[in-house]
């Protein structure tokens, strides 16, 4: 059969030097395929590659001489020796990823940072490939921890692979390796924490200790219970919480010591509240930087503290939000002991019988972010809002990994769901999401007003000593990934995309998605498993131990509910950073906005 290559091939939007003109041909023409690796330019300081799906002709005048073809399992793979890649194609990439490596010259021992972009172009098939979702889970497979080629060859090899094996609906690959910088010492990244989830810090601090009591808060620590939970001295416990009370930031109470807040009133029950303040919606705090973030954006508040030596304390902030009367609590601990476990779902069991009215509950604060490394809109960054929905194909909007199991071979995660039977929140949410997208880019969202608000009202009353709840500067959310080991690659953020293709200056406050998030340390072990947790159940966002929180929810037959998570790392948020405070006040302002769409 001949074809006549001057004959029109009616698909939209190709031209005969783009390089889908030619995946279509071989359509055509049933030819088969190689999996083609050229060389399009090469200077001192940068290579640019190319690996094109390209038609097996065997009458071409093709020179094996010319050519590196592989056989066996890699047959079909072939790396041009001195032939350059024809740049016909200026049809512009449908994605792009960035990211930064460290390599290191074994004979000189000089390292080099080098910047690595990978540029992808998609068949159009029917239907057509999502590219930004396959160019994220390419990527991904390539920086799989433990298996990212420490060397050149095996980086390209394993491009070379991918491409050839996996991801039929790729139709090219440019890569672009730029040097950035050579010393003589490994360049220090701004490296992530890794501590471990349950890591001990024993060397003993102001800062550490104020965080403990804070955690702790209301429940008081004694001298004793510090020290057995850290092993410090007591002599040092002493003095530290000395110069803290000093400070006016901690207190004694009952034997113990906690948190000043100011404007509580310690009670021994917490008071018959009037009817007409009952409040009708809770929002459940973790952190205390959390409970400071929403209280502030409460008015007319009142704050009652209930101190027990035996069992739990309790306190309440009540006040209104907008229209709403609203209750918020902080639980006092969290984890997946049986007396943690006990106490957060016995706090929610007591808030829920004591304030009786209450129809929606908010499960607010900081989180993990779940990144796209290629597209923006779907990209959680440091200091957006996630509040909980269905995603696709997801049938509840938190799932809680209980443990991971290896089975032949396969990581499987056993897990519980939760989904609210009313769906009022989320509606608010997505409602305000779809406001934001259709106004200009300039114009600011509800939640950006309130989020002013609580910073005012912070600064007013001179809380910014020890937390600093102001957003941090851009250049502090740095996005990693492990590669193996403690070895780590520096990835760069997906770009703002104008519809006319150009970039566009990306939003500076924080933007709200809503979609599935979860939860649960067991998945957190390994950041593969953490990775592999958040796709396989198209997580948006990750938190630690909530599961004694939805399952008191659940049994106390609470119907609305969310849970809204500001992103203060991309783990699962309890590390305590500079991101945390300003997230858990970003989530307090999606609450209230969402408030203002839901009705009385």
């Amino acid at each position: 059969m001949i074809f006549d290559l001057n004959y029109k091939i009616d698909v939209p939007h190709l031209k005969r030097g783009d390089v889908r003109f030619k995946y279509v041909l071989n359509i055509m023409t049933n030819q088969e395929e190689r999996v083609v690796l050229l060389t399009k330019s090469k200077t001192v300081t940068s290579t640019v590659l190319v690996i094109e799906r390209q038609v097996d002709n065997n009458n071409d005048e093709r020179n094996e001489k010319n050519e590196y073809i592989a056989g066996g399992e890699h047959s079909g793979i072939v790396i041009s020796k001195f032939r350059k890649y024809d740049d016909g194609d200026e049809t512009p990439a449908d994605t792009s990823v960035q990211f930064t490596v460290c390599l290191v010259n074994g004979q000189t021992g000089v390292h080099t940072k080098e910047r690595r972009t990978i540029r992808f172009w998609c068949n159009r098939d029917e239907p057509p490939a999502d590219a930004s979702a396959t160019a994220s889970q390419f990527f991904q497979d390539l920086v799989l921890p433990d298996r990212f080629p420490h060397d050149y060859v095996g980086f390209v090899k394993r491009l070379l692979v991918l491409m050839h094996k996996g991801y039929k609906c790729l139709s090219k690959l440019e890569i672009e390796l730029k040097q950035l910088e050579k010393t003589a010492v490994k360049p220090a990244p701004n490296r992530v924490s890794v501590e471990s989830p349950t890591a001990v810090n024993l060397e003993i601090s102001r800062v550490k200790l104020r965080e403990l009591i804070e955690s702790s808060y209301p429940n008081p620590l004694t001298v004793d219970d510090i020290n057995k939970k850290h092993g410090w001295k007591h002599s040092d416990i002493r003095d530290n919480l000395e110069e803290l009370q000093k400070s006016g930031i901690v207190k004694p109470v009952d034997g113990g010591y906690t948190r000043v807040v100011l404007h509580d009133k310690i009670v021994e029950q917490i008071p018959i509240i009037h009817y007409n303040r009952q409040p009708t919606v809770a929002i459940i705090t973790a952190e205390y930087c959390e409970k400071v973030a929403v209280d502030t954006l409460i008015e007319n508040k009142e704050t009652f503290v209930r101190y027990t030596t035996v069992g739990e304390s309790n306190v309440y902030t009540i006040g209104k939000m907008g229209n709403h009367s609203v209750v918020c609590t902080k639980l006092p601990v969290l984890g997946q002991s049986r007396e943690a476990t006990t106490a957060a779902g016995n706090a929610i069991t007591r808030l829920l019988g004591t304030f009786q009215k209450v129809e929606h509950v908010f499960v607010c604060g900081a989180g993990g972010g779940v990144p796209h490394y290629t597209n923006y809109d779907k990209h959680v960054k440091l200091g957006d809002v996630v509040v909980s929905h269905y995603g696709n194909n997801q049938k509840a909007v938190y799932t809680y990994c209980e443990k991971v199991v290896a089975e032949n071979g396969n990581i499987n995660f056993h897990c519980r769901q939760y989904s609210p039977k009313v769906f009022d929140i989320q509606i608010a949410a997505m409602k305000l999401q779809t406001e934001v997208k259709s106004v200009d880019d300039c114009k600011k969202s509800l939640w950006d007003e309130y989020l002013r608000e609580g910073l005012n009202a912070i600064e007013e009353q001179n809380m910014t000593d020890e937390l600093d709840f102001k957003r941090p500067p851009a250049d502090s959310d740095t996005l990693q990934m492990y590669i193996g080991g403690t070895e780590v690659i520096e990835i760069a953020h997906p770009v703002c995309r104008r519809k006319d293709g150009g970039d566009r200056q990306q939003q500076l406050g924080p933007r709200i998605h809503v979609g599935p998030i979860g939860g649960g340390r067991s998945a957190m072990s390994c950041e593969f498993e953490r990775q592999k947790f958040a796709a396989e159940y198209k997580l948006l966002a990750i938190d630690s131990e909530f599961d004694s929180v939805m399952g008191s929810l659940m049994g106390n037959y609470c119907h609305s509910y969310a849970v809204v998570r500001g992103i203060s790392d991309y783990k699962y948020g309890s590390a305590k950073n500079k991101w945390q405070p300003y997230a858990s006040l970003a989530a307090a302002s999606v609450v209230k906005a969402i408030l203002s769409i839901i009705n009385v």
